[in-house]
């Protein structure tokens, strides 16, 4: 009898130790997300264009996942959010990068399609007066008259020159001018009927340049225009923080809140409280805009992404507070990374405790 109770013994207990060495608990849902962003299609191309940023998720992955097979499930849940937002401080980092590529070609245009444009829509709406005057004017029997049929071509001419089309539409807009030689070669020599032909040839091919040229040249206006706003945001923004605060690409405009915390702290230091209204006030104005904000620390910051996601948290929350709408904004935690100011000089430690906003126009 003793026997067999030792015996029953010995299998409860192995039956313990097995159940208890079954495998790990359920991963984190927090867990999952992460790798299923990480094995995404631009998950290649964000750690192509942004590979410290991304290293730093890739780091925060895998201590989730040692945690996680440790057992140890709130601590797999904290790295597993860290890792996600990292993830977005990639992918945001991806698309700056890809817009600083594309900023010097654009800057290069805008003075160039900004002098045109006045240019050109003056010419264009005094062409399109006269067109307008001429076909009210000029009666069936006009149209019969190879004089009126050269020069309602001649009109149709400039208004594809002042949409560009000799340029876009070149092809098309040579065909037209060697009709409109031939009409006047024609009517030099009497064939006026024949003259009259080619006229109206022309006329129609420079309409055909004009509708085809108009759209690419109406395009041009809209990107100078864009431009324009995007200079005009960056003048507001140097009004607001200053000029060695402000920084742009080709279509955002990033405004650097130095020193807007305390060592450790996430509350707004009073002083910035005037510019954060200011920069309330203009992002209202470009309200087409979307806003990032990201959070920073200075190196000897314990928590450091804890701390520098609440001092974005709490820049987003007073910037809804003075109107902003919430669906616009994204905060970011960069924590003690991306140093800004040299901290070997001790007066700039604290500048690193700030919050940087970028607004970007579609």
């Amino acid at each position: 009898m003793k026997r067999i109770r030792i015996g029953c013994l010995m299998v409860c207990s192995s039956l313990a130790l097995w159940a208890m060495g079954c495998g790990p608990q359920p991963k984190p849902e927090e867990l999952t997300q992460l790798e299923d962003l990480r094995i995404s299609e631009e998950s290649a191309a964000i750690n192509q264009a942004a590979p410290e940023a991304y290293k730093i998720c890739t780091n925060l992955t895998q201590r989730s996942i040692e945690a996680w097979q440790k057992g140890e499930l709130a601590q797999a849940r904290v790295f597993a959010s860290l890792g996600q937002r990292q993830y977005a401080t990639a992918q945001a980092e991806a698309t700056r990068i890809g817009s600083q590529a594309r900023q010097s070609a654009a800057e290069s245009e805008i003075t160039v399609l900004s002098q045109q444009m006045e240019t050109l829509k003056a010419r264009q709406d005094g062409l399109e007066k006269n067109v307008a005057l001429m076909k009210t004017n000029i009666s069936a029997s006009d149209m019969a008259n190879v004089e009126h049929r050269i020069q309602m071509a001649l009109t149709e001419r400039e208004r594809a020159v002042g949409v560009e089309g000799d340029v876009s539409q070149r092809e098309a807009f040579l065909a037209a001018e060697a009709k409109l030689t031939e009409a006047r070669n024609k009517t030099a020599h009497g064939r006026r009927e024949e003259a009259g032909q080619d006229a109206e040839a022309a006329r129609l091919l420079f309409v055909q340049v004009f509708e085809a040229a108009k759209p690419i040249f109406d395009q041009k206006q809209d990107s100078a225009k864009s431009a324009e706003r995007q200079k005009q945001l960056f003048e507001d923004a140097k009004a607001i923080v200053g000029p060695s605060y402000v920084f742009t690409d080709m279509r955002s405009t990033r405004l650097v809140f130095a020193g807007a915390f305390e060592k450790d702290k996430f509350v707004i230091q009073p002083s910035k409280l005037d510019a954060l209204r200011r920069l309330a006030e203009m992002a209202n104005k470009y309200e087409e805009a979307s806003i990032i904000i990201e959070g920073f620390t200075q190196t000897r910051t314990s928590q450091f992404f804890e701390v520098s996601q609440r001092r974005a948290d709490a820049v987003r929350d007073f910037l809804i507070s003075q109107g902003v709408e919430y669906k616009r904004i994204i905060t970011i935690a960069k924590g003690k990374e991306n140093v800004r100011y040299d901290e070997k000089v001790t007066a700039n430690r604290g500048l690193n405790d700030r919050v940087e906003v970028s607004l970007t126009l579609p």
